[in-house]
């Protein structure tokens, strides 16, 4: 069996994208992954029945990405690459990731009659109206133009299988967009115990924050993860806790930048941006720290209706977790013991429960709950074998 990944990025992936790969290349012969690339990076590499095929994107092209209903090119571009893998390998499954790349493996589907899965990392139609992007002057004449939610109806309909991250978002599909419940498996992004775990832990990372009272944030970084709250209860913090660092790992997406906001507040020096990272060096950086948080503002439909994997992640190394109010999380952290829930717009309410941690009043509880890829991915798989596609 050969399965194409249709990957809306650069590679290396996201985790999820990584653990799934993992996972199926133990039921297939080959795993192929297409993903753009606006770095030059090598356009073919082949490891362990792994293959990536790059393609450059040119600068215009990749500006289309953020209005593609409007203007054709950005699909344009998938439709010819994937073209060309399809006249070299004969695929079996199609896996696409995220929603605009549906439209790609719905075209497979239909015209070579290859088995299209059309992975959703996000409640896509309600996230990207939120985005940095979509909300400027240009960005809202194109938000207009472009109705995400009936291409989301038509792409999700069609696949022969979607995959959501959160039992919540699945329910709501079936009923918004009428999807059969057969049709429709919910896959939660957690962490694979091959690099989650405490013996995966790197001295040469841990070593550079001794002595310091570390607040982490892993994961993507824009205006919708709710960074800034944190930064803001620094000037609070600072004065009990002098060796307080609010460590930053992930991409920056958009314009976002942290920095200027902490320059603002004079506590630059508070401030360590490490930039994206292998996960597998992830676990140290947790395990370096005090606090870890994800404070994301919670009005949003999408937000409510999941559990981030950076939240499954601090739970796995036993890290006391500071969250918003997003009902998922807060239920999932409250529920378990396993730290505070905030209103993500108060810094004040973040200081507080930040002191309580630090102080040494918050408590884990002996065995921490916590749920595995290596479980949550088995529907998935046993949904491949049952459908007759292993040949």
């Amino acid at each position: 069996m050969k399965i194409l990944m249709i990957l809306d990025n650069e590679f290396p992936p996201d985790s999820r994208v990584d653990k799934e790969i993992k996972s199926l290349l133990t039921i297939a012969e080959e795993v192929h992954v297409a993903a753009y690339t606006r770095l030059n990076k090598v356009r073919l590499e082949k490891k362990d029945g792994l293959f990536i095929h790059r393609k450059t994107i040119s600068k215009f092209g990749y500006k289309t990405k953020a209005f593609p209903l409007v203007l054709p090119m950005y699909f344009n571009f998938w439709n010819s690459f994937v073209d060309e893998l399809c006249e070299t390998y004969n695929f079996d499954i199609v896996i696409a990731h995220d929603l605009p790349m549906a439209r790609i493996a719905n075209r497979l589907k239909k015209e070579k009659g290859i088995y299209s899965i059309c992975d959703q990392h996000e409640y896509y139609s309600d996230w990207i109206v939120e985005t940095q992007h979509m909300n400027t002057l240009p960005g809202k004449l194109i938000k207009l133009l472009s109705n995400w939610k009936k291409f989301e109806h038509k792409e999700l309909s069609y696949c022969d299988l979607v995959l959501t991250v959160a039992e919540p978002l699945r329910k709501n599909y079936i009923k918004e967009h009428f999807i059969p419940k057969n049709k429709i498996v919910t896959i939660p992004n957690t962490p694979s115990k091959s690099v989650f775990n405490h013996t995966n832990i790197k001295p040469e990372i841990t070593n550079k924050f001794e002595g310091k009272d570390v607040i982490l944030y892993a994961g993507g970084m824009d205006i919708l993860r709710g960074i800034d709250v944190a930064i803001e209860a620094l000037p609070i913090l600072v004065e009990d806790y002098p060796n307080i660092e609010l460590v930053l790992v992930g991409n920056l997406v958009n314009t976002y930048n942290p920095l200027s906001k902490a320059k603002e507040l004079g506590l630059s020096d508070h401030l360590n941006l490490i930039g994206w990272v292998n996960e597998d060096d992830l676990p140290s950086y947790m395990a370096a720290s005090k606090i870890c948080f994800f404070t994301p503002p919670s009005h949003r439909d999408e937000i409510n209706m999941t559990i981030a994997t950076k939240i499954y992640q601090y739970a796995i190394m036993e890290k006391p977790i500071i969250t918003g109010r997003a009902k998922l999380m807060k239920n999932y952290v409250e529920s378990n013991g396993l730290g505070y829930s905030i209103d993500e717009t108060n810094p004040e309410d973040f200081a507080s429960k930040a002191r309580l941690i630090l102080d040494g009043d918050f408590k884990l509880p002996d065995e921490p709950k916590f749920v595995l890829w290596e479980d949550t991915i088995k529907p998935l798989l046993d949904r491949i074998e049952k459908a007759g596609i292993i040949r």
